[in-house]
């Protein structure tokens, strides 16, 4: 992961809690901090959601019935007035990246933003990891099949069918998972195009 950002001047920061103290010396500090504060209160909540989303929330888990986008695409930082399991509970369906405890005090603000919008970022990073390889590893049972289609079909060894799979690939100009694919759906390979250089498949 790249370095964690620390200067959060120029951020929107939304603040879904009920008018009082708590979120007035939370929106007070979030605006010596730079950030652009918008104030809703709960349970509902208009806040602007698209490329109006805000980079971190802070919620109410108290109050709050819902957010106005997926959990996982705003980095949340759960505000929390009592520790009993049922509460902390609430606030874990939430899926939080770091937490403000009740009454907020200026120091911690800065805290909970920096682990809430890295910790965020480095979740999404390792959830497109995770996707990526696992992407990878259907692409290759994929080939893997169409590889024993070509060897049963025409009596090749595994090197050699997944040669025929790469030039027929290159010469269609699509991957070799894209023409497995294919093999697949028909439930047979193509016949080999004859090599121009020597005549032969």
């Amino acid at each position: 992961m790249t370095r964690p950002l620390q200067n959060f001047r120029g951020c929107h920061a939304l603040i879904v809690h009920p008018a009082d103290q708590n979120r007035l010396v939370l929106d007070t500090t979030l605006t010596k901090l730079g950030l652009a504060v918008t104030v809703c209160d709960p349970p509902g909540c208009d806040a602007p959601v698209g490329d109006a989303r805000p980079d971190v929330a802070f919620i109410d888990v108290d109050d709050a019935a819902h957010l106005p986008w997926p959990e996982a695409e705003v980095p949340l930082v759960a505000m929390i007035g009592h520790e009993s399991p049922s509460r902390l509970q609430r606030a874990f369906e939430f899926r939080p990246s770091a937490f403000l405890l009740k009454p907020v005090r200026p120091s911690g603000v800065y805290t909970a933003i920096f682990f809430a919008i890295n910790g965020h970022a480095r979740d999404r990073q390792i959830a497109r990891t995770v996707a990526s390889l696992e992407a990878r590893h259907r692409a290759r049972r994929i080939v893997t099949k169409a590889m024993l289609l070509v060897m049963q079909h025409h009596g090749v060894d595994d090197d050699e069918a997944y040669r025929r799979l790469r030039k027929e690939s290159m010469r269609l100009r699509i991957t070799v998972e894209d023409l497995s694919g294919r093999i697949l759906d028909q439930g047979r390979p193509s016949e080999p195009q004859p090599d121009r250089r020597t005549g032969h498949g």
